[in-house]
């Protein structure tokens, strides 16, 4: 395996497409200027014959569903092992569509909202939403030690050890509602 780029947004990554024309690209359903699918139907619309992974944080049957549907041959999360990434590829790249575990999940109970501080629930819609932590830290105005504290809380109260388990389980729990 070779990547050949990298995109920040949907736009960069349809002129990466072009420019490259990959076997497979690995792409993520929220990301900003154009969405997953919306890559998916110009992938679909140019006739490249790139197959598309998408890996992200978002496991609800319509995401699912909708990426399915866009022309995606697999679906994993952000949080899943490298090794079933890396075996996921290589499967799509045999002809193979994958769905992993995602499916299987039983919903998680509801978290109460009241359990997470203010400022925890800006930084958890700011990972939900892409951002880094250099970002993050600028936006609210926290310090790179003090962002990894806050992180360090939030994580330990979602129970998670990664930045996408915690936007995923946030998501799945309805504490953020990223429309």
């Amino acid at each position: 395996m070779v990547v050949v780029g990298q995109a920040s947004n949907g736009a960069e990554a349809i002129k990466l497409l072009k420019q490259h024309q990959p076997d497979i690209v690995l792409l993520d359903l929220r990301m900003p200027i154009i969405d997953g699918v919306g890559v998916m139907r110009w992938i679909k619309q140019s006739g490249s014959k790139t197959q598309t992974v998408i890996l992200t944080i978002f496991g609800s049957d319509s995401d699912i569903g909708q990426a399915i549907q866009a022309g995606a041959k697999a679906y994993l999360l952000k949080d899943s092992p490298v090794d079933e990434i890396l075996a996921t590829i290589r499967r799509v790249h045999q002809g193979d569509a994958v769905i992993s575990s995602v499916r299987g999940q039983s919903p998680s109970p509801k978290l109460n909202s009241a359990e997470l501080k203010p400022l925890e629930m800006e930084v958890l819609k700011l990972i939900v939403l892409g951002y880094d932590n250099r970002t993050i830290g600028s936006q609210l105005g926290i310090g790179p030690n003090a962002l990894k504290y806050i992180l360090r809380g939030l994580f330990a109260k979602l129970g998670v050890r990664k930045r996408a388990a915690a936007a995923r389980l946030a998501i799945e729990r309805g504490l953020l509602d990223i429309n």
